[in-house]
């Protein structure tokens, strides 16, 4: 369907599934990532990686008339404090979200989390709850939403006590008859590999779909 795809969050659990995925399908020509620092794995040929420490130039550095932008890109208040964690959940993602829309791409992929709610008491669930109001208001032609339960896989460095608690419990409870009372825990490489499904998948054309973590677990078997 696409050609040409942008990925941020690149270097994350989900970010780096999104990248996997991408190098392997044949439909896509050219798969640009963003980020801080390199990427983790040599993914393949079509994949090209800028490096920009400086997250505030992002914006003006995303390509024009590309198709898809996928974003992994994401961290939490225990790992980042309050301030920061909205900084870059909401704040970034949405600047990236609108610079995509100006530019031509027609189809923007994000991970967010179960639970995500706008009128949330939660702080987490509040923020990724706005992200997906302001992002729906940009009108792009497809908007995909994941919205993963607890996630699993490794990680660099911890996300703080209780992410790291939570993912501790589901991997005990992933994909057994109780996954459903932890949220359905899933791996970032099956968030990644939907998403990528998803956004290449010519006969997926709801202007909105929203996938909830029970849902990629399913489509991530098939």
């Amino acid at each position: 369907m696409s050609s040409q795809a942008l990925i941020i969050g690149a270097t994350g659990l989900c970010g780096s599934a999104f990248v996997k995925y991408a190098a392997k399908d044949p439909s896509l020509k050219e798969v640009l990532t963003i980020s801080r620092r390199g990427l983790n794995d040599n993914y393949g040929g079509n994949i090209r990686s800028l490096v920009l420490e400086d997250s505030t130039a992002w914006p003006a550095a995303i390509p024009e008339n590309f198709d898809v932008l996928f974003s992994g890109l994401a961290t939490t208040r225990g790992e980042a404090g309050k301030e920061n964690f909205h900084k870059v959940d909401y704040d970034m993602n949405l600047q990236l979200a609108k610079s995509a829309k100006e530019k031509g791409y027609s189809t923007y992929v994000l991970v967010s989390s179960t639970g995500a709610n706008a009128n949330s008491m939660f702080y987490y669930m509040k923020t990724k709850g706005e992200l997906e109001r302001d992002i729906l208001a940009l009108g792009f032609e497809r908007t995909i939403i994941l919205r993963p339960g607890p996630l699993l896989g490794e990680r660099k460095k911890s996300k703080g006590f209780l992410n790291d608690l939570s993912s501790k419990i589901g991997s005990v409870v992933y994909r057994t008859r109780f996954q459903s009372f932890f949220g359905s825990p899933v791996y970032g490489e099956e968030v990644g590999k939907v998403g990528v499904r998803l956004a290449l998948d010519a006969s997926n054309t709801a202007k909105v779909k929203i996938v909830e973590s029970a849902e990629i677990l399913r489509l991530a078997e098939e």
